[in-house]
């Protein structure tokens, strides 16, 4: 059986991650940036004076 204290230790980290989420879309080559759409991936949105992928910021 495992150790009790080394139990969930990961959980604190998941929920960390979760609520890092991005709150703009930027290009890295201009800095171009719009604000970023729920549910939408950054990356699938392309700069339109670039035409590269964006990135969240």
């Amino acid at each position: 059986m495992p150790d009790q204290s080394t139990q969930g230790s990961g959980r604190n980290k998941a929920n960390k991650r979760k609520n890092n989420n991005p709150s703009a879309c930027v290009c890295p080559r201009c800095g171009f940036e719009i604000e970023k759409t729920a549910g939408v991936n950054c990356r699938s949105i392309k700069c339109p004076e670039c035409r590269v992928p964006l990135m969240g910021k």
